[in-house]
């Protein structure tokens, strides 16, 4: 009997192992705790998994983000920046400015985006606006213009107020525009750096635990209050796919890591882009003037599907009516790529040579005629002025001679 169940267990491992083979894994939608969250890529903007996304929250200290859009967006980064009182009144996270000493406003955005010092937040938006209101309105303008639907601020660094929100879903379209940013891209990342301030003078880190911990995180910003709830939005990339989690409303903080890996994991897990058309790839060729001319694709083209999916877009190309003379570069035509027979995308064919325009014989003949005619007019012309230097010259060889009065022997 013992050998009999030791035979039926090598068989389903066996088959166990077959399925794993032939079946595409696939991994199970993560399980988290937060009150609402995301998962994105980073380049297309696709929704990939989501939990309440589109649910008003208080985004806390997530806010900065914005924060430090607008600041390098509008402010000059060697800046010195003189702290106000009102700045080092502010409660909450803080990195202990003092009234009247100066900071540049590069070391401020690494105050807020490692630290999360609020008193930093309100130095910049005061030095930047003039006012925190002014500053406020910049950036309700720039979430406008990044696409949020559901995003409204009254301060620059987050703290509770019952106006003051966004959604798992806005955060990640701002989190999108954080990272396309190379100067904020590199602040978010930056895991520790110096600070030497009036009243202290030691090293900023990072609070994204992420950034230490999690494999290929590029970076992203925390935040909590007690009314938001433990928050993170974070970026990471692995094997070409660049994925953003936003975590609102965690219950702690041990759940709040653990929700964005999870969300990432399966991420990762589940997903892979696929390279449909390479940048310079000839699609086809055609003659003109006796001539071959590559068709090239103008840029790459990634198709992000899931692991265990089958579908494949498929492509239609559509030229245009070509004309000679053609120049490498000139765009000839679409590349029109279907998924499910519905447009994915579309993208430009570009002429892979140059072809000059065949000289024909009438070509020449309107060369030589209009050459025959130019050179006529030129000899009339030429005719012209000399006829008009002579005369000149005659008129100037002669004296006019003086009249006077034989009788008043006066001029």
């Amino acid at each position: 009997m013992h050998r009999l169940n030791s035979k039926y267990t090598t068989l389903f491992l066996l088959f166990s192992f077959l399925v794993l083979i032939i079946s595409p894994i696939s991994y199970a939608q993560p399980n988290v705790s937060a009150a609402a969250a995301i998962l994105m890529d980073a380049e297309t903007g696709e929704i990939l998994w989501s939990q309440n996304e589109h649910e008003k929250r208080a985004p806390a200290s997530i806010t900065k983000l914005v924060t430090a859009l607008v600041a390098i967006e509008k402010g000059n980064l060697k800046d010195e920046v003189t702290i106000s009182q009102e700045a080092v009144n502010t409660k909450g996270s803080i990195v202990w400015l003092r009234a009247g000493e100066t900071q540049t406003l590069e070391d401020l955005l690494y105050a807020i985006m490692l630290n999360s010092g609020n008193d930093a937040a309100r130095a910049i938006a005061e030095h930047v606006g003039g006012t925190i209101d002014e500053f406020v309105a910049m950036m309700n303008e720039k979430v406008r213009v990044i696409g949020t639907t559901s995003t409204q601020f009254q301060n620059p660094d987050g703290l509770p107020d019952a106006d003051h929100y966004s959604t798992a879903y806005d955060i990640a379209l701002i989190t999108r525009e954080a990272i396309a940013n190379p100067l904020l891209r590199e602040i978010m990342g930056t895991k520790t750096r110096q600070w030497s301030g009036m009243d202290w003078q030691s090293q900023l880190v990072n609070l994204n635990q992420l950034l230490w911990e999690y494999e290929g995180s590029i970076g992203g910003k925390t935040g909590f209050t007690s009314e938001a709830g433990r928050c993170l939005t974070v970026a990471a990339k692995k094997n070409g796919l660049e994925l953003i989690s936003v975590v609102l409303g965690s219950p702690n903080a041990q759940r709040l890591w653990a929700d964005s890996t999870r969300i990432l994991d399966y991420g990762f897990n589940n997903f892979h882009k696929i390279k449909i058309v390479t940048a310079g790839q000839e699609m086809l060729q055609v003659q003109m003037a006796g001539q071959t001319v590559p068709i090239l694709v103008k840029e790459d083209v990634d198709y992000l599907t899931s692991k265990s999916s089958e579908e494949m877009p498929s492509w239609k190309i559509k030229l245009n009516q070509l004309e000679l003379p053609l120049q490498r570069g000139d765009e000839v035509g679409t590349l029109k790529i279907l998924l499910n027979d519905k447009d994915f995308k579309d993208i430009s064919l570009v002429a892979g040579s140059s072809i000059k325009k065949p000289v024909t014989w009438i070509d020449i003949y309107v060369k030589i005629t209009l050459t025959f005619f130019g050179l006529l007019v030129l000899a009339v012309l030429l005719k012209i002025i000399n006829s008009v230097r002579r005369r000149r010259s005659m008129y100037a060889g002669k004296v006019a001679r003086p009249r006077y009065s034989s009788s008043s022997n006066r001029w």
